[in-house]
């Protein structure tokens, strides 16, 4: 690396100083550009988004553009000396406030104080506000007023990771911009021009995993660049030495446990967690790296052709180890949560899928549509009770075409909506064309009820429609009182019918005990 009698970090050195230089921010820099070309300067900026994105970066070269006496197309010529004090941070109209160290209503006062004075040495006064979630709610009602209506050649940039925290009155009243995390592959080819410039020898598959472990911040980047530099000393920097000084796992071991995981190496699976907890490894960051280079394999995988059942794999066990991240923190002992979700990954991978068992029994009498006492000719013995083979996956099942259709319906009914097969089971059907009225005995009034709910009625109907062939109107109702029915029923009002005294007694013999009236 270059010597310089003042040494800066790398981040301080490399920060973009004009709009040409800031990485992966398109929709913000072509817009302030086009604003300062036209001299539509609003009073007010929301510069939202995550560390390390050219938040302040953007705030400062924007402060230059619009006070440089000989800007060009909205970028700052950076060689006048309106550039050079506000590079320097020595402007005394360009104002830096920290958010959370000046959080008070006593500071936001003295900034509404000061704002009223004309600029001393530039066009704007610029005040860039870092961090600006953290004022208090009293901060943001002192700031309010002077936010909505600043004096002449005042201008506000806030800037915030967190723009959720913001008062809706205070977003609404600035123009909003949303800074997006920058690529790898832009913060690796970044990364490249900073080693040719300082002299730094690094590999690019050691700038990619920079760029990966950055998540999108430039300024994280060029740090742990900075830190490796200092590591490696005067040799090259490897891949090894950016595991060693984050403490993640070898190359070896993520591929070594993912083939493993594959193979259902069980065995395999232990020794790496084992060796990985001896020499101190944080197993976080092991299955992190698990997670992202388990998906580059499934990405692989679905880019290959007639390789469906390796990406399904691949689909498991990417669910599985992203359920397993999450309980990692809450867990007393990772090394143990590790080795058990290892184990049962093993496991299910080998487990068979059970097929369903088909039953044969003996079919009760079914009562065909007809007048009650009616019996319908019992169905043959032997015949399958459970599921019908599937002709193909994803269409649904049809009954049997050489059963009645309401015993076809009961069927079907009882082997997917059992609580609607409680209902019809007390219930005797009538066709009138293409309607279907499901009738009950009076005695049956909460059949009925419940049957009647549209949400009932529409899986009704839907398995009429599979029965009957055809769009099928579905009705509920109390089934007509013949004269026999008639006459029990007047009958009824002094005594309890046959049927419920015949049923009480069976219950009398099974359980015990007396009736009482």
């Amino acid at each position: 690396m270059s010597q310089t009698t003042a040494y800066r970090s790398l981040y301080r050195v490399y920060r973009p100083q004009c709009f040409a230089e800031v990485v992966n921010q398109r929709y913000p820099v072509q817009t302030l550009q086009h604003a300062i070309i036209r001299g539509e300067i609003a009073h007010a900026y929301l510069f939202a988004g995550s560390r390390g994105t050219g938040k302040t970066s953007v705030a400062r070269i924007f402060a230059k553009a619009i006070n440089c006496p000989q800007q060009q197309e909205g970028e700052p010529c950076n060689n006048c000396d309106v550039c050079r004090r506000i590079t320097r941070g020595g402007s005394l109209d360009v104002i830096e406030i920290d958010g959370a160290s000046n959080r008070g209503i006593d500071q936001i006062r003295q900034l509404r104080a000061e704002v009223n004075f004309v600029p001393a040495e530039v066009r704007y006064k610029v005040y860039i506000i870092d961090e600006v979630h953290m004022l208090t709610h009293e901060a943001f009602n002192a700031l309010l007023k002077t936010l909505e209506e600043p004096p002449t050649r005042v201008l506000f940039i806030l800037a915030t990771t967190e723009p959720h925290k913001l008062p809706p009155t205070v977003i609404s009243r600035c123009l909003t911009f949303e800074f997006k995390n920058i690529a790898s592959p832009l913060i690796a080819r970044r990364l490249e021009q900073v080693c040719e410039r300082e002299q730094i020898t690094a590999k690019p598959e050691t700038l990619a995993a920079i760029a990966r472990r950055a998540r999108g911040a430039m300024r994280d980047a060029l740090v742990l660049l900075e830190q490796l530099v200092a590591y490696a000393g005067e040799r090259p920097i490897e891949l090894s030495d950016l595991t060693e000084l984050l403490g993640l796992p070898g190359q070896e071991s993520v591929e070594g446990f993912l083939d493993a995981l594959q193979r259902c190496d069980s065995a395999r699976l232990l020794e790496i967690i084992a060796d990985l907890a001896e020499r101190g490894k944080d197993l976080a960051l092991f299955v992190e790296e698990l997670i992202q280079q388990g998906r580059d394999r499934l990405i692989a995988a679905l880019n290959q052709k007639n390789s469906g059942e390796e990406a399904a794999d691949w689909v498991r066990l990417s669910g599985a180890l992203l359920e397993l991240e999450r309980e990692l923190g809450r867990a007393w002992d990772r090394r143990i949560l590790l080795e058990v979700k290892a184990l049962e990954l093993c496991q299910a991978a080998q487990t068979p899928t059970p097929q369903p068992k088909v039953k044969r029994s003996k079919a009760k009498p079914l009562v065909q549509a007809g007048a009650k006492g009616e019996r319908a000719t019992p169905v043959a013995a032997g015949v399958v009770a459970g599921p019908e083979p599937v002709a193909s996956a994803g269409k649904p099942e049809t009954p049997r075409a050489n059963s009645d259709p309401w015993s076809a319906l009961l069927e079907l009914a009882k082997r997917e909506r059992v609580a609607l097969y409680a209902l019809l089971a007390e219930a005797q059907p009538r066709r009138e064309g293409r309607k279907l009225q499901i009738e009950f005995e009076p005695e049956y009034q909460f059949h009925k009820e419940q049957l009647a709910k549209a949400e009932n009625l529409e899986a009704l109907a839907a398995l009429a429609r599979r029965v009957y062939g055809e769009v099928v109107e579905v009705g509920v109702s109390f089934r007509a009182a013949s004269k026999a029915t008639a006459s029990r029923s007047s009958s009824s009002a002094e005594a309890p019918g046959q049927e419920l005294q015949d049923k009480a007694e069976l219950i009398r013999q099974t359980l015990g005990g007396e009736l009482v009236d």
